[in-house]
């Protein structure tokens, strides 16, 4: 089983992972709870850091100014930003086998998709421009560097090139959050680039 890597998971305890990383994290926890463990330390350890902190002198008026200054911040009315159901998902075609839907989540720098693929059928072959994270949130495949259950959080980067192989019995379901476009060569890599846009 992949697990995210302590990089992301120290973010996403301070609260500062895009919002799309994010919520592919607490998929993750859904699918995967033994990491919540590894989270709590993370929160357990800023607390002691926090409380290692010398105290702030507080001048007279302090609360007042602070209770004034969250009084004045406006409520956003719109809700957290979710992963919408998959059956909701505009799925479109991305091969034999093969399909795609683009996810928008609100306030994220960084692009999110859904991908299908079936039993025994692969993706393209393909590398990254910067980073991918993906999360397989049913069924299972097997690339170059070896094999993923669901749960499974997969941080690649520019260094990697694979062809992902949906093993199994079911349709291999996967969430993936990139910084940058991938790379796949030839005319079906001008497809997947355009399906992708």
């Amino acid at each position: 089983m992949m697990l995210p890597s302590d990089d992301i998971l120290l973010k996403y305890a301070s609260g500062v992972l895009d919002p799309a990383l994010r919520l592919l994290v607490e998929k993750h926890l859904e699918l995967y709870p033994e990491t919540r463990r590894r989270v709590a330390e993370f929160n357990s350890f800023g607390g002691h850091m926090l409380a290692a902190e010398t105290p702030a002198q507080l001048t007279a008026g302090s609360l007042d100014r602070a209770l004034a200054r969250i009084a004045a911040t406006p409520v956003s009315d719109a809700a957290s930003p979710q992963w919408p159901p998959l059956e909701t998902l505009r799925w479109r075609w991305a091969g034999p086998g093969r399909s795609l839907a683009t996810i928008a989540i609100a306030d994220s720098r960084l692009q999110a998709y859904a991908l299908r693929i079936a039993p025994g059928k692969a993706m393209l072959q393909h590398s990254h421009t910067d980073h991918e994270w993906t999360l397989i949130v049913q069924g299972s495949y097997r690339d170059e560097n070896g094999e993923y259950q669901a749960g499974s959080f997969i941080e690649e980067d520019e260094a990697t090139t694979h062809t992902p192989v949906a093993t199994g019995d079911v349709d291999c379901i996967c969430l993936a959050v990139m910084s940058g476009p991938l790379m796949a060569q030839g005319m079906m890599g001008k497809v997947a680039r355009w399906i992708m846009r």
